[in-house]
């Protein structure tokens, strides 16, 4: 795909998505999170996990901590379309575009919040990570904040009680949510955990301890962590 000048949006018909997709032309990352997230597939692996491991339930809960422009909640919904996906996205304009990205699906709960590790906790954003892109923008706390938090407890509260599966892609804001003074209760509620791991802030050792002493089994593919909640898995047929 040729992306021209001068054209600030395109609409993008795929053959297995039952709506189309609408991306930024460049500067934005647009297009390399629909290379990533659609052309590439990079949460196959992840879906598969959950399905070869759990069994089917009426409803499957999805979270999308960090959705960006909405393409990784459009590819769960297609995968799994008896599911709730809550798209979290905190920056303005990536959220717009979500909007547009996800306004025919009932199904995928768009809110423009910050994952937070506690209650009560408000946002503004900050300076982008690696590359500056809009793929890339990073939150940091204030009490004056535009961008209210939501804990993960809070999601569970609002929920089924459990996440089928968990998407974190944040931004180094995943070293709060894993930091040793906050709750990580909610993985004993998580079936599926996968999560980019931003390495900037060595933290990837001890998140691998957390989810082990959780009874997750840990997998790295690519960009992405992939843990299996052990301690959940259907051992019947």
């Amino acid at each position: 795909m040729n992306l021209k000048k001068g054209k600030t949006l395109y609409e993008i018909k795929l053959k297995n998505y039952i709506s189309p997709i609408f991306i930024r032309n460049r500067p934005s990352s647009d297009y390399d999170v629909l290379c990533q997230v659609i052309f590439e597939a990079e949460y196959e692996t992840a879906s598969t996990a959950l399905e070869l491991n759990f069994q089917p339930r009426e409803t499957i809960t999805i979270i999308d901590a960090g959705a960006n422009i909405g393409l990784t909640s459009r590819f769960f919904a297609e995968r799994f379309p008896l599911s709730v996906i809550y798209a979290l996205e905190p920056d303005s304009q990536n959220f717009k575009m979500l909007l547009k990205n996800v306004e025919n699906f009932g199904t995928i709960k768009p809110l423009q919040k910050a994952l937070s590790a506690a209650q009560g906790k408000r946002f503004d954003i900050g300076k982008s990570m690696r590359d500056g892109a809009d793929w890339a923008k990073t939150t940091q706390e204030s009490s004056s904040g535009k961008i209210p938090g939501v804990t993960l407890q809070e999601l569970l509260n609002e929920g089924t009680g459990f996440f089928d599966l968990l998407k974190i892609d944040i931004e180094g804001a995943e070293r709060f949510i894993f930091d040793k003074q906050a709750s990580q209760d909610f993985l004993d509620k998580t079936r599926v955990l996968v999560i980019e791991i931003h390495d900037e802030f060595n933290i990837r050792a001890s998140i691998y301890q957390i989810l082990r002493k959780r009874g997750f089994n840990v997998l790295e593919q690519g960009e992405l962590t992939i843990g299996i909640n052990m301690k959940l898995i259907d051992l019947e047929p």
